[in-house]
């Protein structure tokens, strides 16, 4: 029992000897936005990931920063559940509706329902004024077209 406990208490020496030696990359306190205090005092250090540097950078830059998802509307244009048309169906007009316009355009699978939804609108308001904007481009999708809410819209 005194051997085990002998063997753990190395282990775990090592180990955290280990992770002591693997410090991360410090960043340029110059190159990011801390507060002014930090910089007037020369015994505080910044260090964190690089990572976390790279992701500071571009959000101050305003680059590289991935939209979040959230609840919103979206405009359902295709729903079918048929298998081989629906596909076919809903590509084409995924294709159609790309060129035409300026909103995303989203081909969703919901077993055995295959869908074409566009569109990443907060409000109901908004993808009812887009619906309209629509419907008078492509009125042959007057009888298909809804107003859907989507909990995995585009929060930009």
């Amino acid at each position: 029992m005194t051997l085990r406990l002998f063997y753990i208490t190395v282990l775990g020496t090592l180990a955290s000897l280990a992770c002591a030696q693997q410090p991360a990359a410090p960043s340029e306190p110059d190159t990011l936005p801390y507060p002014q205090i930090f910089r007037d005092m020369p015994n505080v250090r910044i260090v964190q990931d690089s990572s976390v540097t790279r992701l500071m950078q571009e959000k101050i830059a305003g680059v590289g920063f991935s939209a979040m998802e959230g609840t919103g509307w979206r405009v359902q244009v295709y729903s079918s559940n048929t298998p081989v048309q629906s596909k076919a169906g809903a590509l084409a007009l995924e294709a159609k509706l790309k060129d035409a316009i300026s909103q995303p355009v989203y081909v969703v699978s919901t077993p055995p329902f295959i869908k074409v939804r566009v569109g990443d609108f907060r409000t109901q308001e908004e993808a009812q004024a887009f619906k309209n904007e629509l419907l008078a481009l492509f009125p042959e999708l007057v009888g298909d077209t809804y107003i859907v809410r989507d909990d995995h819209i585009k929060i930009r």
